[in-house]
């Protein structure tokens, strides 16, 4: 393999290079269903806190126009074959069924772990299993076994990283947990195999990760696949993708087909998941935004900036502020806002826009606003607006939480 970089004979501005970002992520048409939206991302981030919605079910429905949380897993689960698997691609994720060949680099380095269990271990899992079909990790846990949250006890251990290893596999859930199956039994023949080497694996997944994100430096497409930078920086010269300067970066590579677009247009206002691909990466996001991403749900309440569930709010091609948002007897609750000092007078709309199309999208009746009733914000009124500028200067919160 090549380790030569061709000079760049691309040029791009900042601004350039922001609207490949978001047409290669958000594409404006959208997707038609799941299995597209999964063939174009090829990772999409789980993550338990349900305080909003699922963190798939956010990223999906931001790219599938007119579904709601509800029918993103009606399609991953309810169908008669899966079209995903659990794996930790980029922390734990759904990857295509068809993606599965790709990550035999990964399994190979699990099974060579100090953490990779036991054949003793391994056996007991697989005869459980094998005799009572596919099973919950409480169902697998010993009696008296603890283990929650980061707290993983010996049971979730085996199990995770036969899970990472290829042998076990997770392609269903129910009542939103997963479901730990023999690998052969829940992905198909045609995908269940190890043959393609390292290099070949992540040579591929590289262009896959080149083409959901459009343009990007070899520390974000690494960051996408959880791999080295050096690793990235290696392979990528073996990729299809084409190599550009960005305006501010320095080198960095785009898909081929996101260049050959001259024409992209915005999608309507809207809040992006805090675990949306578009947003991953947080050096990425600082440079092609300016913007500064922070999750703060696992922080003590008295330390958060923002909030516990804050969601970016995407509009004009601009990440123009961030709201605390949670689901709460049938509404949309916007907790509190805030809003980029150069986000525009029309910002406080387009964060009720935004809203509207979240609410919806979670199946919730209204939407709360701070200091404005669920009733009255369905009108998409101007009192919001109002006391945005009037109470806080561009940058501050836009409210107080509910009581």
């Amino acid at each position: 393999m090549t380790m030569s970089w061709p000079e760049p004979q691309i040029e791009l501005s900042l601004a350039e290079a922001r609207e490949i970002a978001i047409a290669a992520a958000l594409p404006a048409d959208g997707f038609p269903h799941v299995t597209a939206a999964l063939d174009h991302l090829h990772v999409v981030q789980l993550d338990s806190i349900s305080t909003l919605a699922r963190a798939h079910q956010l990223t999906l429905t931001t790219r599938i126009p007119g579904t709601t949380t509800a029918d993103i897993d009606d399609a991953l689960y309810a169908g008669p074959t899966p079209v995903a698997f659990d794996y930790p691609a980029h922390a734990l994720a759904l990857v295509p069924l068809a993606d599965w060949p790709l990550w035999a680099f990964r399994r190979r380095a699990t099974r060579r772990r100090p953490q990779y269990p036991d054949q003793q271990t391994r056996a007991a899992l697989f005869d459980r299993i094998t005799h009572e079909g596919p099973l919950p990790l409480r169902r697998l846990r010993e009696a008296g076994e603890t283990g929650t949250g980061w707290d993983w006890g010996s049971t979730k251990t085996a199990v995770e990283f036969l899970l990472w290893s290829g042998e076990l596999a997770s392609t269903r859930r129910t009542g939103g947990q997963r479901l730990f199956d023999l690998a052969e039994r829940c992905i198909p023949a045609a995908h269940l195999n190890d043959e393609l080497t390292d290099d070949e694996c992540l040579i591929r997944l590289l262009g896959h990760a080149g083409t959901a994100m459009g343009v990007a430096t070899a520390d974000d497409l690494g960051d996408y696949l959880r791999i080295p930078n050096a690793t990235a920086t290696r392979l990528i010269p073996d990729t299809p993708l084409t190599p550009v300067r960005v305006e501010g970066w320095g080198p960095a590579w785009a898909a081929t087909k996101a260049l050959a677009t001259t024409v992209r247009r915005h999608r309507n206002p809207m809040f992006l998941g805090p675990f949306d691909n578009l947003i991953w990466h947080r050096p990425r996001v600082q440079r092609l935004f300016g913007f500064t991403q922070i999750f703060e749900a696992y922080k003590p309440s008295a330390r958060r900036q923002h909030g516990y569930y804050v969601c970016p709010l995407l509009a004009d091609g601009r990440l123009i502020g961030r709201a605390d948002l949670a689901r709460q007897h049938g509404a949309l609750v916007v907790h509190r806002a805030s809003f980029e000092r150069d986000a525009g007078p029309d910002a406080p709309v387009q964060l009720v826009q935004a809203g509207h199309a979240l609410a919806a999208a979670t199946g919730q009746f209204g939407l709360q606003l701070p200091g404005i009733t669920p009733a009255a914000s369905r009108g998409h009124p101007s009192p919001f607006s109002t006391q945005v500028q009037a109470g806080e200067d561009a940058a501050g919160t836009a409210g107080a939480s509910p009581s």
